[in-house]
C-alpha cells in the first residue's frame, strides 16, 4: 500500500470514529428534540448554522471555502452569514437565581450564628429583598421568589418566612431545566472538544472520569452514595471560595470578565441482562 493510500485509510478511520461520537451525542439529545417538537428540518437548519460558524472560527473567510468545508450550499452560507443575531439583553434567569442562592449560603448577612442560611422575610433588614438587591441581579425580588418556589428550592412559611432548601440551583422543570442543561452540556463539550483538537504536548483542561463495569447493584449504590457526598462537599467548597474571591475583587475594584466553570456528574447504571450474560460467560 502506498503512503497516500495509507493516509486515506487513517483519515477514514478517524472520520468513522467522529461519526460514532456524533451518533452517541445525538442519541440522548434527540429525545429532547422529540419531546419539544423539534423536527428534522429545524434540526438541519441549526446544524447548518453551527457548521458555518465553526468553519468561520477555523479561518474559512469566503462563502465558497465555507461551503467546501461544510457541504452547506453557498446560498445558505450567504444567508446564514448575513443573518443578524439578536442577542437578548435580559440576564439569564437561571444564572441570576444561582447568584442569589450562592449569596444566601455564603454571605454572613444572610446566615445565622452557625453559618447556615437564615429564614428570611421579604422586607426585613437583611431580608429576602435585600438579598436579591445585594446579589446585583437584574430580576425583581417577587420574580426571584416565584421561580425559586416553582423549582422547590425554598419553603414559604405561613408567617412569611422564606427558608432555603438547597444552596445549589438545580432546575427541576420547564425552561429553567432546559437552560441549565444547555449551560452544563455546552461547557463540558467545549472543554472536551478543545482537548481533542489541541496539539500534542499543549496544555489541556482537566476532564477526567472514573469508569468501572461488572459491579453488583449494591456496589453501584455504594459508589453512587459516596460520589454524591464527595461531590457535594467539593461543590460547596468551590462555591464558597469563588464567592469570597468575587467579593474581594468587587471590593478592590478588580471585577473583570474572568469565567470559571467546574462541575461533577455521577452516572450509575445497572443492566441486569448484561451482568447475567457476563456471569454466564465467566462460568463457562
Amino acid at each position: 500500500m502506498s503512503g497516500k493510500s495509507g493516509t486515506v485509510g487513517v483519515a477514514s478511520e478517524v472520520q468513522t470514529a467522529v461519526e460514532r461520537i456524533l451518533a452517541s451525542i445525538l442519541a440522548p439529545v434527540s429525545k429532547i428534540l422529540i419531546k419539544n417538537n423539534i423536527n428534522l428540518s429545524v434540526a438541519v437548519e441549526i446544524l447548518k448554522e453551527s457548521l458555518v460558524k465553526g468553519a468561520i472560527e477555523e479561518g474559512a473567510d469566503t462563502n465558497s471555502l465555507i461551503s467546501l468545508k461544510t457541504g452547506v450550499h453557498r446560498k445558505d452560507v450567504n444567508r446564514l452569514r448575513n443573518a443578524s443575531d439578536i442577542e437578548s439583553s435580559e440576564k439569564p434567569p437561571t444564572k441570576g437565581l444561582a447568584i442569589v442562592l450562592s449569596l444566601w449560603a455564603n454571605d454572613d448577612r444572610f446566615r445565622d450564628n452557625k453559618g447556615q442560611p437564615r429564614i428570611l422575610y421579604r422586607n426585613a433588614a437583611d431580608g429576602f429583598d435585600s438579598l436579591v438587591r445585594a446579589s446585583k441581579v437584574d430580576i425583581a425580588p417577587p420574580t426571584v421568589l416565584r421561580e425559586l418556589a416553582t423549582q422547590n428550592l425554598v419553603l414559604q412559611h405561613e408567617d412569611g418566612g422564606i427558608e432555603l432548601l438547597s444552596p445549589t440551583f438545580i432546575a427541576q422543570i420547564g425552561d429553567a431545566a432546559l437552560k441549565a442543561f444547555e449551560a452544563t452540556v455546552s461547557d463540558h463539550l467545549r472543554v472536551a472538544t478543545n482537548n481533542v483538537l489541541s496539539a500534542a504536548g499543549s496544555p489541556r483542561d482537566f476532564d477526567q472520569v472514573v469508569r468501572y463495569s461488572h459491579l453488583s447493584s449494591a456496589s453501584v449504590a455504594r459508589l453512587e452514595a459516596e460520589a454524591r457526598k464527595l461531590a457535594s462537599e467539593y461543590l460547596a467548597h468551590m462555591n464558597a471560595m469563588a464567592h469570597k474571591l468575587q467579593s474581594e475583587d468587587d471590593a478592590s475594584g478588580n471585577l473583570s470578565n474572568g469565567r470559571f466553570v467546574s462541575g461533577v456528574f455521577v452516572a450509575p447504571s445497572f443492566d441486569q441482562a448484561t451482568t447475567t450474560s457476563a456471569k454466564k460467560d465467566k462460568d463457562q
